[in-house]
Order: structure tokens, then sequence, then C-alpha cells
């Protein structure tokens, strides 16, 4: 975003979201959608088969039912910024959030009735640290992008992770330990994420890498 574009975007993020998830709060809102209560108790079950540090609370990360609870808790959250709060501009993907607007002072006191909201009626808070206000021509990290107004960059971080994937994948092919095949499927994850930024020659430089090092090591 160049020098010319006006206005700022509130990047929040949620602190230890997975970890403090309210089973009770949860449950009644699953409740107040599904009238079956079989189907609660199952879910109750589920949230009860975790072993949270603290009881009553919390989610596994990277089980199915987790992203889909996470998703149906914070909801709560969209209703209020989009029909109390009224903002226009809002994104959210599970515990990551952006919304835009061109008074800064207004993504202030937004900041402030996210943070009560939160506090009060999910019983989670904003993470301090990661939360901030920021112009839109210095581009907003998301979702491991930074996005501009005409192009999105990886993150220095997951641009540099690849090419320890790639050691990685070396390693196991002298062990053999992995195909190139089965190899060139996980690269394909990655290439297709990578396909979102302005990432044309990284992902050239990628793939030779890979064809390189499975040429060494005589994979076909």
């Amino acid at each position: 975003m160049g020098g010319g574009i006006t206005g700022f975007a509130l990047k929040a993020d949620i602190r230890h979201y997975f970890d403090t998830v309210d089973h009770n709060i949860l449950l009644k809102i699953v409740s107040h959608k599904i009238a079956d209560p079989l189907v609660v108790q199952l879910v109750r079950i589920i949230l009860a088969n975790h072993m949270p540090e603290i009881e009553g609370k919390g989610m596994p990360i990277g089980n199915l039912t987790s992203q889909f609870f996470a998703n149906v808790y914070l909801n709560e959250l969209d209703q209020f910024v989009k029909h109390t709060l009224k903002a226009k501009y809002y994104i959210r993907y599970v515990d990551d959030f952006v919304i835009f607007d061109s008074d800064r002072q207004q993504l202030e006191k937004w900041q402030a009735d996210i943070d009560n909201f939160l506090k009060s009626s999910l019983r989670i808070e904003l993470h301090k640290e990661k939360t901030k206000i920021v112009p839109l021509y210095s581009g907003i990290t998301f979702l491991g992008f930074r996005v501009f107004l005409d192009y999105r960059l990886l993150k220095k971080s997951n641009s540099k992770r690849i090419w320890k994937r790639l050691e990685i994948f070396r390693k196991r092919f002298h062990d053999g330990l992995i195909t190139k095949q089965c190899a060139s499927s996980r690269l394909k994850g990655w290439l297709t994420y990578a396909r979102f930024a302005n990432t044309y020659n990284l992902r050239g430089r990628v793939m030779q890498k890979f064809d390189n090092l499975t040429s060494e090591d005589g994979i076909s």
C-alpha cells in the first residue's frame, strides 16, 4: 500500500484461544441452536475428553471438532462486531481478525469495546502484544502473509521455513525413508499456499532446489 493510501487496520488475536474456550459457554451457545439434547450431550463428552490445564476450559488444537467449535464460539464476536459495533469492513479466520476504518480513534474505541465483550460474554481476551492498529500503507500481517493494496508477500519466517523443509526431505531421501513422489506431494501443499502471494520467483527456486536434491540422491 503506497504512502497515498489513508486509513487504518485493527489487527487482533485472541490470547491463548484454544486453551481458554469456556465449555459451559460453548455448550450454552450450541444448545441455543440445536434442540436435540443428545447432540448437546455428545458435544459435552467431546469437550470432557480433553485434559485441559484449567478445568472446564480449552480444546485440543488440530482436532476437527475443535476447528468447528472455535468458529461457533467466535460467531458471537462476529455478531457483536457487525450488528452492535456496525463495523463495515471486518474479516476473521478462527481467532485472527482485522477491522478496517478511516478513523484511528474509532478503531481504538472498537478495540476496547471488543476486549470488554470478550471478557464479559466469552471469558477470553485480546492478546495485548499481537493486537495493534496500523496504517494501511504499511501493510498488515494476516494468515502468514504480508498484505498490501496491490500485492501480497509471504512472511519472512514462512519463506525461510521451506528451505529447512527441503533439507529434511534431502535427509529422508538419503536415508530411504521417503520417495520422491511422497515428497513432491507434500511440497505441492506449500506451493499451492505460496501461490496466494507474489512468489513466482521463490517458487521457481524452490522447485529447482527440490529437483536438484532428488537428482543428487538418485530418486525417481
